[in-house]
């Protein structure tokens, strides 16, 4: 179950009629219903997790080849670099930050007219 998924289940738990029959509750929602839920999922800031998922990339992306301050060991990937730059203080809270700013201009761009 993905992330979304999840959280969705948890603010919208699934809903059974009590007749034993095991089927779901449906509801009726109408185009307005529907096209103010997708407002509100696009108009939704950012999670933890994309914030981190961008700023991960934003690290990696930053250099070619990644490696560290005096080291010999390059980052494999993403997740290697990204464990690294926790070692040096404050590292992964600039891009943690920059990654806030992005997703807040993509947020504005997505909400202005």
């Amino acid at each position: 179950m993905s992330i979304s998924e999840d959280e969705a289940e948890k603010v919208y738990p699934t809903e059974y009629w009590n007749d034993g029959s095991g089927c779901k509750k449906v509801f009726a929602a109408n185009t307005d219903d529907l096209q103010e839920a997708y407002i509100r999922g696009r108009e939704a800031p950012p999670s933890d997790v994309e914030v981190k998922a961008v700023a991960k990339r934003l690290l990696w992306r930053s250099c070619k080849k990644w490696d560290g301050i005096e080291s010999d060991c390059v980052a494999k990937d993403e997740d290697d670099a990204w464990d690294y730059a926790g070692e040096i203080c404050g590292y992964q809270e600039d891009f943690i930050d920059r990654a806030k700013e992005v997703l807040e201009v993509a947020r504005k761009a997505v909400t202005e007219s």
